[in-house]
């Protein structure tokens, strides 16, 4: 059982709050990090650097979610463009095919017709 398990009316239930939990202590830390890294190679006062490196962390969230938009925006783009190249394809195959198509097609009405083995069973009008 792990510790974020706990008991409820006699079933075990597992606590998901600690993921949410985890994402802000990364980001405090992150922030904090950044904050203190500021202060120590700047001539900034506290307050500022604490601005900075929280600023800095939103800088980071900001090109993540961009990212993420760009990533999406692509695969879209990328499904458009097979869709165009899979007309394009058809399109070219049916020019190259239609003159061979319509040749062929000639080539088998200008065929001399042999005459039925079997006149009778067609009848006379």
């Amino acid at each position: 059982m792990a510790t974020t398990d706990y008991q409820l009316d006699g079933r075990t239930r597992s606590g998901g709050g600690v993921w949410f939990a985890f994402v802000l202590v990364v980001i405090l830390l992150a922030g904090g990090v950044l904050s203190f890294l500021a202060y120590q190679q700047n001539d900034l006062s506290m307050v500022e650097a604490i601005a900075a490196g929280f600023a800095g962390v939103g800088a980071l969230f900001i090109g993540l979610i961009t990212a993420a938009v760009g990533l999406v925006l692509g695969l879209i783009g990328a499904v458009i463009g097979i869709i165009a190249t899979g007309g394009a394809l058809a399109l070219t195959a049916f020019l190259v095919g239609s003159p061979i198509i319509a040749i062929i097609l000639f080539v088998l009405l200008m065929r001399r017709d042999k005459g039925c083995p079997d006149p009778s069973a067609h009848g006379d009008f």
